[in-house]
């Protein structure tokens, strides 16, 4: 596998988004998360969420990976939980999730809220993750188009956050792939500035995977993107 990630600051006060890929004999995993709440809570919610998966997927254990993946992501959400209520300014506090186990011919994926898996075949890119967002219900319920949904005055409401709740869901994703594949995962600073054939442009185009995520972050923010720009890209080779 080949990895490549990038992350930016828009023009927010700080990056609250946080992201890992793995380094030479890490667990093969890419995490993107994007924080939520008042001050620094946001920053504070997506870097305990991320440390805490990366390092109960690197510890492992008995279990299926889809079984690890949720266990990882329960223990994530009670410990940002419980650090909010510790922490009277971090209240409500939360982040959105999304992350990829790669193996060689099939990949296993999750998230919580609005950051997105997308999977690139080479022709095609196919966002693979559903938004847990109120526009997102809107256009499931038909009342609104997805056209609408990306310009919507209240697309940025989520619906689901971990760490906002005692309790979250997690969805799952089994997919296959192939040699070639990249599969891509950003924060909603990359998709709420870029429309699917530009960022499809940036990956057909740009054979280097890191030189393919820089210009991604990069063309969001230059598109006019106001928040945080984050993507992680994985290669089957």
């Amino acid at each position: 596998m080949k990895y490549a990630a990038n992350s930016k600051q828009g023009k927010r006060a700080q990056n609250e988004d946080h992201f890992f890929i793995p380094q030479r004999g890490e667990v093969s995993l890419a995490v993107v998360a994007d924080g939520m709440g008042g001050h620094n809570a946001g920053n504070i919610a997506s870097a305990l969420a991320v440390e805490t998966v990366v390092s109960e997927l690197k510890r492992g254990g008995l279990g299926t990976p889809e079984e690890l993946i949720l266990a990882a992501m329960v223990k994530a959400n009670d410990t940002v939980y419980e650090y909010a209520a510790q922490h009277p300014n971090c209240r409500g506090m939360g982040t959105t999730m999304v992350l990829a186990m790669p193996f060689h011919t099939r990949y296993v994926a999750a998230n919580i809220g609005d950051s997105r898996l997308y999977h690139f075949d080479g022709k095609q890119l196919v966002q693979i993750t559903k938004d847990h967002s109120y526009v997102a219900e809107l256009v499931e319920a038909g009342q609104i188009t997805p056209e609408e949904a990306a310009h919507h005055p209240r697309r940025n409401i989520i619906t689901r956050a971990l760490g906002a709740r005692e309790v979250e869901r997690t969805d799952l994703f089994r997919c296959e792939w192939h040699p070639g594949d990249i599969l891509m995962l950003c924060t909603d600073g990359l998709f709420g500035a870029l429309e699917n054939a530009d960022m499809l442009r940036v990956l057909v185009e740009e054979p280097d995977l890191q030189r393919a995520c820089d210009t991604l972050v990069d063309i969001a923010l230059y598109g006019g993107s106001s928040d945080n720009v984050s993507v992680a890209l994985i290669q089957n080779v």
